[in-house]
């Protein structure tokens, strides 16, 4: 099992070096349109959620429950994807939702922005103001992204294991470098306990999915780590059948093995949206 999250500025090249990564790796691209499409095959659709809600929260309560649903969600569907086949994951966070995968290779796509506006100029016939105007908008909106779901910093150098400045690396060169990396001996050592972690990612984030989307059970803070097939579901619920049903609902899901049962019953707490 091998991942390469990639992220990239608009302009850098990033996606023409994922194509070309994947085609010589022979591994599957994971990008915006695949994930919907995954998400869209589960049946839990924003449509579906706002049907089933049974409460209707406030402004910003609402945010945070859309919020926790399509990261719990988005979450779910690449481990699943990624427990299945190799693969190049493309933004969405990858390098953040994959950092504690053993051997998984993160990398980042950039250049100049001068570079940047000449390409966006050629390709998209624009003039200077325009494509200036559109690298500030990419730029803001994946950081943001970033800063919204994952509360990390989209350009620190430090969240990637190499960083390519495509200014005078070209797409075969930069190929190159990550297939040299992800080809040495102590990345391919990582790698080999990679398909046991990412089975036990899936397997929580199942959970998850599992008791508060498909059951509907009112825990709040809900949490699920699960080490061989041995699932611990952390949060509070209101009443102990509350956190029982969890457990019970917990158990069903594939993978797991054993359910210990951490939920903590709070009788006064406030469940919003429940």
């Amino acid at each position: 099992m091998a991942i390469v999250t990639l992220s990239r500025e608009l302009g850098s090249k990033g996606s023409e070096i994922a194509d070309s990564l994947a085609s010589r790796l022979g591994f599957t691209r994971l990008d915006k349109d695949s994930l919907e499409s995954l998400l869209q095959e589960s049946g839990m659709s924003r449509a579906v959620f706002e049907r089933e809600d049974e409460k209707s929260p406030g402004f910003w309560e609402q945010l945070t429950l859309e919020k926790n649903r399509y990261l719990d969600l988005m979450k779910a569907a690449m481990y699943r994807f990624a427990e299945e086949k190799d693969c190049v994951v493309i933004g969405r966070g990858g390098n953040v939702i994959f950092k504690d995968v053993p051997g998984a290779l993160k990398l980042r796509v950039v250049a100049p922005q001068r570079v940047r506006a000449q390409r966006l100029r050629e390709r998209f016939t624009v003039d200077e103001h325009q494509a200036a105007r559109m690298i500030r908008q990419s730029d803001h909106d994946r950081a943001g992204y970033h800063r919204y779901f994952f509360n990390t910093s989209w350009d620190a150098a430090a969240e990637y294991d190499l960083v390519i400045n495509t200014a005078e690396i070209t797409p075969a060169q930069a190929c190159d470098l990550a297939a040299a990396l992800l080809e040495s001996p102590a990345r391919q050592e990582a790698a080999a306990r990679a398909p046991s972690v990412i089975r036990d990612l899936r397997v929580g984030q199942d959970v998850i999915v599992a008791v508060l989307y498909r059951s509907r059970v009112p825990v709040l803070f809900l949490d699920a780590s699960c080490t061989d097939g041995v699932v611990t579901v952390g949060g509070t619920a209101r009443t102990q059948s509350a956190a029982d049903r969890a457990a019970q609902v917990a158990a069903c899901v594939e993978g797991v093995t054993k359910v210990i049962n951490a939920i903590e019953v709070v009788e006064f707490a406030y469940y919003a949206g429940f």
